[in-house]
């Protein structure tokens, strides 16, 4: 198993910690799976969450506000001008240098970030805080949220040395 707690340095210059430090850290989320911590809904086809890559792809919205009310940092949404795709997550800025956090954990480089994100983003884009308007959007889109944000929070508790920085 990789050392996942701690910032392991890549590139030369580059750090990440958590599921950025497995070799398919996409597919390590896939194995954190809600019935780790919740019985799945009886008699409910549409329920969306599997494991905790749906907090990476479909609720980063979720997972981006769980993060800023555990560890208050700042939400920001990456969204393409076309207005077809985002992906949101929290930034942090230490030691001058900026870190982006998501569901796989924290990393210092944009292009590692990025493998996520222009999955959703495809074309020029913009990156901005996020704003009550794009909280109320999200909170009136999903009949989920509830779950979503237990999930989200179970995930960083447990996993809880992912997401920060020492």
């Amino acid at each position: 198993m990789p050392n996942t707690e701690k910032l392991i340095t890549f590139e030369r210059y580059e750090e990440h910690k958590g599921f950025y430090n497995y070799s398919d850290g996409e597919k390590a989320l896939c194995n954190v799976m809600y019935s780790d911590f919740f019985e799945y809904p009886e008699d409910d086809d549409e329920f969306p969450y599997t494991s905790a890559h749906e907090l990476l792809c479909g609720s980063c919205n979720h997972f981006a506000m769980s993060l800023s009310k555990t560890f208050n940092y700042n939400q920001y949404i990456i969204e393409g001008k076309n207005k077809k795709g985002f992906h949101v997550f929290c930034q942090i800025y230490k030691n001058r240098r900026w870190y982006y956090v998501d569901a796989r954990g924290v990393t210092s480089s944009f292009d590692e970030f990025m493998d996520v994100a222009k999955m959703f983003v495809t074309d020029e884009y913009m990156i901005r805080p996020v704003t009550s308007k794009d909280i109320e959007e999200w909170e009136n889109y999903s009949d989920y949220n509830e779950e979503a944000y237990a999930f989200a929070e179970a995930v960083i508790k447990k996993y809880e040395n992912y997401y920060v920085l020492n």
